[in-house]
């Protein structure tokens, strides 16, 4: 196999475990020959068709669990894998006052995700359980960019198609290498220093952090700006036994041989460590799970929103992804929303909650109808696998015990016995039922219980959605009013734009040059602006004079005092545009269509049934 190009699905060309010496004689060559063309047809109609990109499998990190591997050399800027699904969950305090741990270690913060608007600030978070969320740590090799989702509906309509609601809009976030990484290297992104400072138990006070590596550069530059013989004796006679007596983040960051060194120095404090972050091909097609084989496209099932198609031909029994589990014990600790229900004025009752919906977390989780355990799945495209009972491709298995992670023992265990460990210690395979060909799109069987419940949502929800019909979202009106002049705040007192828009300007605008505002990133929220007038400039267009006010950018932002009111003049339209108002887009609908996909039958481990089977289910 070529080292250069990944293969996996079992595809090998031939082992020979007792080479025997072929005779050159007619026969010979003529076995010999046909040898080398079968070999070659096999090669080029199975294993081509098998390449893979991207790998899960055991961390360089040790005790880190899974983590990310490139099959291809990367170069900054270049992609990794196809952009997952980020799936917002809001205000989990509010609702549960201690959310499961095994959950919280993979949520990041919503306005770091292009989610800030969707709820009150600080109220919303976000699940991306694709590579986002399977990616590790190194500080001192961080390689790629976090990824951040794009809003796109994928054109369901709230007045028109049921599943409106029931499927996160953010997408195609895609991660992106930020510089060489080798074949074989392991992907590592930056969680942030305060990840490590708020875990002192597991990492100590004297960890190094980001700005310990870049001033462990400066002092291995500077030892060598004295020539490579001075910055030997430098770091034999004061450097490496400071190492020995004295702990901090930088001297923790400082090579400890001087070949270390002179890598630092002529390259960077970076290849240091990547040798110890590189894997061979070979041993990632032995250990690991290729999760480079979906691409997400529209479904071809209408109304579905996007699908996972086959990125290459997949043959019968091919794994076509792992993923690990998060495992939620119960999941009413973590799943249901709550509303405050108060009685009358004058009653003695106290105020009860009640249920008013569920996370949507949960439709992208498995679960069962007679047990309380949910099992939420991360790996590369798996967000996008649609229901399909009637032409499935795909099953859901076990892994063998110790493979990705997957402890077999858990499947004795019963739930109440899950409560309190963290970690992924189960795991599942998706495999190829059947040969699939490239472009076709993969399907589970959601199971029976998952079609019935669909099928009865469906047909009582025609009646109920008709008002919603003159519904338009933000990003649909930004593109539908993209050259038509904006209204006036007099204009807008009689000709009101749609209530569930509001108007944001650039943020950029408060500085004293501008650039441009044609593109504006995820996290681009703009602030809050009222248009006071509307004028051409020298060449015909339209520029607006607006007042906005500022307000903090995150729930970090330590610099923000109070909030300022701007008026600024000639600002061009493009750094005007309409956002949803919080609460009114499709994932605040209520009633949408909630359920977990059900975890087979044959798979099903009996300990896990902890519920009655006429237990109502969600």
């Amino acid at each position: 196999t070529n080292e250069t190009q990944a293969t996996t699905g079992g595809c090998s060309l031939f082992s020979v475990q007792n080479p025997v010496m072929l005779r050159w004689n007619k026969h010979g060559a003529i076995w010999f020959c046909t040898v080398v063309v079968l070999v070659t047809w096999f090669s080029s109609h199975k294993c081509s068709a098998i390449s893979c990109n991207v790998f899960l499998a055991e961390s360089t990190i040790p005790n880190a669990g899974l983590g990310i591997f490139s099959g291809i050399e990367l170069n900054p800027g270049d992609p990794v894998g196809h952009g997952d699904v980020c799936i917002p969950i809001f205000n989990v305090e509010k609702h549960h006052k201690e959310p499961p741990d095994v959950i919280n270690d993979y949520i990041w913060a919503g306005e770091v995700m292009g989610m800030k608007l969707e709820a009150a600030p600080d109220l919303i978070e976000a699940n991306c359980p694709g590579l986002d969320s399977a990616l590790n740590c190194n500080l001192a090799l961080i390689n790629v960019a976090r990824a951040k989702p794009i809003y796109d509906d994928a054109g369901l309509h709230r007045s028109r198609d049921p599943a409106a609601g029931s499927i996160t809009p953010y997408h195609n976030g895609t991660t992106r290498a930020t510089r060489k990484v080798p074949i074989g290297g392991e992907l590592f992104k930056h969680y942030g220093d305060e990840w490590f400072k708020g875990r002192p138990d597991l990492f100590g006070e004297s960890f190094p952090l980001t700005e310990d590596f870049a001033s462990a550069q400066e002092i291995i530059d500077d030892a060598f700006s004295f020539g490579e013989e001075a910055a030997r004796s430098i770091l034999k006679e004061i450097i490496f036994p400071m190492q020995r007596i004295w702990d901090s983040g930088v001297i923790n960051a400082l090579p400890k041989t001087l070949d270390e060194a002179t890598v630092a120095f002529r390259e960077e404090i970076e290849m240091v460590y990547q040798p110890n972050a590189t894997r061979s091909i070979r041993w990632l097609q032995e250990n690991g799970r290729c999760v480079d084989h979906i691409i997400p496209k529209q479904s071809t099932i209408e109304g579905a929103g996007r699908g996972a198609f086959a990125k290459r031909d997949l043959p019968k029994g091919t794994i076509i992804t792992g993923s690990p589990l998060h495992h939620i014990p119960m999941k009413d600790n973590f799943m249901p929303m709550f509303r405050t229900v108060h009685t009358d004025a004058n009653s003695d009752e106290v105020p009860r909650r009640e249920v008013a919906g569920q996370q949507l977390l949960l439709n992208y989780c498995f679960g069962h109808s007679e047990s309380t355990l949910l099992l939420c799945p991360y790996g590369a495209g798996i967000g996008y696998i649609n229901h399909n009972q009637t032409q499935a491709n795909v099953k859901v298995v076990w892994p063998k015990d110790g493979q990705m992670s997957h402890d077999e023992t858990w499947l004795k265990k019963q739930p109440d016995e899950m409560i309190e460990i963290n970690g992924a210690h189960l795991a599942l395979d998706y495999v190829a039922t059947r040969d699939i060909a490239a472009g076709e799109e993969l399907f589970l069987d959601y199971g029976d219980g998952w079609e019935e419940a669909w099928d009865e949502y469906a047909a009582n929800w025609k009646s109920e959605r008709i008002w919603s019909s003159s519904y338009v979202s933000a990003k649909r009106w930004n593109e539908k009013t993209a050259g038509i002049p904006l209204r006036t705040a007099v204009e807008t007192s009689t000709d009101p734009y749609p209530a569930n828009l509001h108007v944001r300007c650039h943020s950029e605008l408060d500085e004293d040059e501008w650039g441009s505002f044609e593109e504006w990133p995820a996290s681009e929220y703009g602030y809050p602006c009222e248009i006071k007038e509307r004028k051409k400039d020298a060449q015909g267009q339209d520029i607006y004079s607006v007042r906005f006010t500022t307000e903090k950018y995150d729930r970090w932002d330590t610099e923000f005092e109070s909030p300022q009111v701007l008026d600024i003049h000639g600002v061009p339209r493009s750094a005007i545009r309409f956002f949803d108002a919080p609460y009114t887009s499709d994932l605040h609908l209520r009633g949408a269509f909630r359920r977990p996909i059900a975890i087979p039958e044959a798979i099903m481990p009996t300990e896990w049934k902890n519920t009655p089977s006429d237990c109502p289910d969600v």
